[in-house]
């Protein structure tokens, strides 16, 4: 039986770059270098502004809606034809958000044939005393799976104060929120979007990052605001048999289970990614989406 990381080595649907292929080919994939490649490609549709003062044009918005690594890519082609490495300003860059960062970093891993994927979870190094949702990358080191953020990565922030070496304690995956909050250790209301948008965080918000997470681990690497099945239930309290689905996913996203998790995904309409998705854009507003891949 093949180790659980090969399974992350090849490309899912998303992050495959298809006709773009070339554009990644014999790229760095250290840590450092692939952060700083994806920094200069991405900016930021909310962070971007407040750390550059270059604000996006409002036309340009509904980039962050961009699904697969092929779009991306060619947008990216479209703007400035030159290698990705080519330095080039904030109006060049794609629209995006910190999932943008995250699945271009993994198709440039993937396309070296490295192991990576996305996590889907919540950051405490945006806004003290919350936990703010995020997304980061892991990649296989040889002996253990290596969490960084390649938005975040080497920059002043960031540097200082010491992040890079203690991610593991700096940010939480889904199903490690829920199992916080499950275990009465964490508050619900301290995670989601921060408290200039308290709407957006608690119980709701910790399970659609928790089936976020899962589907990312399976090669579903959705936008941060799809929501389908049990993900768009807005309550606080669950019946029984679903709050028991939700602990058995936080418990098969914190180990290697890529096999069991994808068996699930496929058998259990509560969280199986169907055709159809709820995607609640910031660029235009709540729509269904149907998934073609």
């Amino acid at each position: 039986m093949a180790a659980p990381q090969t399974f992350y080595a090849t490309h899912s649907p998303l992050t495959d770059p298809g006709k773009h292929a070339a554009l990644l080919a014999h790229l760095p994939t250290d840590i450092a270098s692939v952060s700083h490649i994806t920094q200069g490609l991405i900016y930021h549709y909310m962070m971007g502004a407040y750390v550059t003062g270059y604000q996006s044009p409002p036309e340009r918005q509904g980039e962050i809606d961009t699904r697969t690594m092929e779009r991306i890519l060619g947008r990216l082609s479209a703007m400035d034809p030159r290698p990705l490495t080519a330095p080039r300003g904030f109006a060049d860059r794609m629209v995006g958000c910190c999932r943008d960062f995250a699945l271009l970093t993994c198709a440039i891993l993937r396309q070296a044939g490295q192991p990576a994927r996305l996590r889907y979870g919540f950051a405490d190094y945006f806004e003290p005393g919350y936990w703010i949702d995020h997304v980061i990358v892991e990649t296989w080191d040889g002996a253990t799976w290596q969490r960084f953020d390649p938005q975040m990565h080497d920059t002043p922030m960031y540097a200082a104060a010491n992040i890079a070496p203690h991610l593991m304690t700096h940010f939480l995956p889904g199903g490690a929120a829920w199992d916080l909050c499950r275990a009465g250790q964490a508050e619900p209301a301290r995670f989601g979007l921060g408290s200039a948008m308290p709407q957006l965080s608690g119980w709701p918000f910790i399970r659609s990052r928790l089936m976020l997470d899962a589907a990312a681990l399976t090669k579903r690497e959705m936008l941060c605001w799809d929501q389908w099945g049990l993900g768009n239930d807005q309550g606080d309290v669950l019946a029984a048999k679903d709050e028991a689905l939700f602990d058995q996913l936080a418990t098969l996203t914190g180990a290697d289970a890529s096999e069991v998790l994808r068996a699930l995904f496929i058998t259990d309409s509560r969280i199986q990614v169907p055709q159809t998705v709820t995607c609640y854009s910031p660029a235009v507003g709540p729509h269904d989406v149907t998934l073609t891949l």
